[in-house]
């Protein structure tokens, strides 16, 4: 005798559909969006999470594991000549390395790139990490900032976008802002203009900027005495002990928070020399339990509250450690710290 049928299952309310649906994959999602039109416009409506997006001028877009690829097409009647309202587009796995077949739109590359990123990157979305490489023109062009807010976490660029970081920037909701890493390249001493970068008010207030300066020389020390970054992470070859000293200077007479930390590094400048040299007065000593140094810090007296503590340690970078000199302001009466600070990008 067979058994009582089991009750059909209750389908999803619509909010709870959406709740399951925004707790998918970006891979999975995609998978709805090509595969089960039933689904599709809800869908769309929600904002996606990814891991990672790269953003290039050059007509590509990364989204974790896929690249998509943006190019006119040819005439067929003469390859030298391009429609500019034919876009071919391929797309490729970087995972297993393989690329889709090259299938075509009748859009504009701009148009063919703006629509790809307003599926994938819409109002709302949620980025962990992007290596922006350049703005697209109609985020350039476009005037509805409050349209569209991008939950970005890390911000990885170079100094090269300094014209367009503005149009971008606008579109990023900075409360969620928790890192940048910016590359600036001035081998030419070309003038002070990339280092306007530092100016940026979303750069200034970043909690932590890590900034990988590679230049013939060190920009002005106002520059860094600007910023107030929760943590200030530098690699400069060329940042002297004088520069030190008015950094220094600059922070035991400013209303810098406690938790507030600097770290120097280089691949080239000695650590313990540049440490040695810098004379100051009027100092104490503080153990340090970290970075695998056995050297004491020195610390500074700020206020009734607040100490500045500097001393010589080891930085995390992706090829292992480098010396590094650091310094944050702590409690006033602590004796022994514990300092800790991200791992560099380089």
């Amino acid at each position: 005798m067979e058994g009582p049928i089991p009750p059909r299952s209750k389908p999803l309310s619509c909010d709870a559909l959406k709740s399951v649906i925004k707790s998918m994959s970006f891979e999975k999602r995609r998978e709805i969006h090509i595969n089960l039109p039933s689904l599709r416009t809800i869908n769309s409506l929600l904002p996606y999470t990814v891991e990672f997006v790269e953003i290039t001028p050059n007509y590509s877009l990364q989204i974790n594991g896929k690249l998509w690829i943006f190019h006119k097409k040819p005439e067929q009647s003469n390859p030298d000549d391009v429609d500019p309202n034919q876009t071919t587009i391929s797309i490729v796995d970087l995972d297993t390395v393989k690329r889709s077949p090259e299938f075509h739109v009748n859009k504009s590359c701009d148009e063919a790139y703006e629509k790809l990123f307003n599926v994938y990157l819409k109002n709302g979305s949620t980025i962990q990490e992007l290596h922006l490489r350049g703005v697209p023109k109609f985020l350039c062009e476009r005037e509805d900032p409050d349209g569209l807010k991008l939950n970005i976490s890390r911000i990885f660029m170079s100094i090269e976008i300094v014209d367009e970081f503005d149009s971008f920037i606008r579109f990023v909701n900075l409360d969620n802002l928790e890192y940048i890493h910016l590359l600036i390249v001035n081998e030419d001493n070309e003038g002070g203009e990339c280092f306007g970068m530092l100016e940026k008010p979303a750069i200034i207030n970043c909690k932590s900027l890590d900034l990988f300066l590679i230049a013939s020389e060190t920009p002005p020390i106002n520059y860094f005495t600007g910023l107030r970054n929760q943590t200030l992470l530098l690699y400069d070859n060329n940042f002297s002990v004088n520069d030190l000293r008015m950094l220094i200077e600059n922070w035991k007479t400013s209303d810098r928070p406690i938790g507030t930390g600097f770290c120097l590094y280089s691949f080239e400048t000695d650590a313990n020399d540049m440490f040695n040299s810098l004379e100051l007065q009027d100092t104490f000593p503080v153990e340090i339990q970290c970075d695998l140094t056995d050297k004491p810090g020195i610390g500074i007296k700020m206020d009734n509250n607040r100490d500045l503590v500097l001393y010589q340690g080891q930085h995390q970078i992706r090829s292992g450690h480098s010396p590094a000199l650091k310094m944050e302001v702590i409690a006033s009466g602590l004796t022994c710290i514990k300092l800790y600070f991200t791992t560099s990008y380089y």
